[in-house]
């Protein structure tokens, strides 16, 4: 497997060296109504979001069992899906195009191997692999080669099974995906605090060689620590009404929440810097008075050799500096020094 560790979505960096993508997953937290999608879309832009992410639903590529009934209405899963997920395609590219125009990529989850296609239709910034799609050789195999960036979640999948998925997604044989960002996720709704284990998001980019990330559920501000661990995308389902019917609405972050969860994303990143080592106004002004410079430890004759018998360090750090130590060790003083004078090499024989 190979992977590149720095990309574009939407002309974002994404990775090495870039700031973690914030995602607003919409889903189906629409219900259906098509206004109430876009209205979704721009409110996760006013939120700061760096993108949205949709569901493209073929209930009939989907489903083979019309009759199981879902826990979210009381209806079959399939007629669930069909009345309130499924848009037709050009509704999805009409919010492509939105959240383009809103400075926002636009992520789509592919639910069947059918759906791949038709996403690359839209030409998105990245397809989605939903957890449940985890063991779909077909469908990781057509993302894989699609040319788009690939968005895998690990939700539902054991240890094998993410072996296997990143196999496929890396095209061992040739032919897979250069960018694929791999995320950490615990389907639990919500998902308590100590079930996270946000230190998988280190372990997966470790283990596969690919940016990597936090697909959340636990609607908590402090998934933004993720971004010290390396994280480069966090996903966020979003909604206007908490307490709206539908299966994510309860684990979805409210406008003013998606705002806290983009501060405190950008101040952890603003707070994290570099790793070079920078001096700030305040500690270049204090160096001069709290560091040392090279003083006689007592009245010195001219001629005498000096070391640490007749030299000592001192405060303030005006003059010649610890450093400087080995051009003045073992030579001989040009003049008479008095006890605490600084020593300056043109003090020196």
């Amino acid at each position: 497997m190979s992977f590149r560790t720095r990309f574009e979505m939407a002309g974002r960096p994404v990775g090495d060296g870039a700031g973690c993508m914030v995602v607003a997953e919409i889903g189906p937290n629409h219900n259906g109504d098509i206004a109430e999608a876009f209205a979704l879309v721009d409110a996760a832009a006013d939120a700061g979001s760096d993108a949205v992410k949709f569901q493209y639903r073929i209930v009939e590529a989907e489903l083979f069992d019309r009759e199981t009934r879902s826990y979210y209405y009381d209806e079959s899963r399939y007629d669930f899906v069909q009345r309130v997920q499924v848009f037709p395609h050009e509704i999805h590219r009409d919010l492509r195009r939105h959240a383009a125009a809103r400075g926002m990529a636009y992520i789509c989850s592919a639910m069947c191997e059918e759906a791949v296609e038709r996403i690359a239709d839209l030409q998105p910034d990245g397809i989605k692999i939903p957890s449940g799609e985890v063991n779909n050789p077909w469908l990781l195999d057509r993302a894989a080669t699609s040319g788009y960036p690939v968005i895998a979640s690990s939700g539902m999948s054991a240890g094998p099974e993410i072996d296997a998925m990143m196999d496929i997604l890396g095209g061992a044989g040739g032919g897979g995906a250069d960018d694929v960002i791999l995320l950490h996720c615990m389907s639990e709704y919500p998902t308590r605090l100590e079930d996270m284990h946000l230190h998988m998001v280190t372990g997966l980019r470790r283990r596969y060689g690919c940016l990597s990330g936090l697909s959340d559920h636990s609607r908590r501000r402090e998934v933004a620590t993720s971004v010290a661990l390396g994280a480069a995308m966090i996903e966020v389902h979003f909604t206007r009404d908490r307490d709206a019917s539908g299966p994510d609405h309860h684990v979805s972050l409210l406008p003013a929440e998606m705002v806290d969860l983009v501060g405190a994303v950008r101040d952890l990143e603003a707070a994290l810097g570099g790793e070079e080592k920078i001096l700030g106004e305040h500690a270049e002004n204090m160096r001069g008075t709290f560091t040392n410079s090279i003083v006689t430890r007592r009245d010195v004759a001219v001629g005498e050799v000096l070391g640490r018998d007749n030299l000592a360090l001192k405060k303030p750090g005006t003059g010649l500096g610890p450093d400087r130590l080995a051009d003045v060790l073992g030579r001989a003083a040009g003049r008479d020094l008095p006890m605490d004078t600084p020593v300056s090499l043109e003090d020196l024989a």
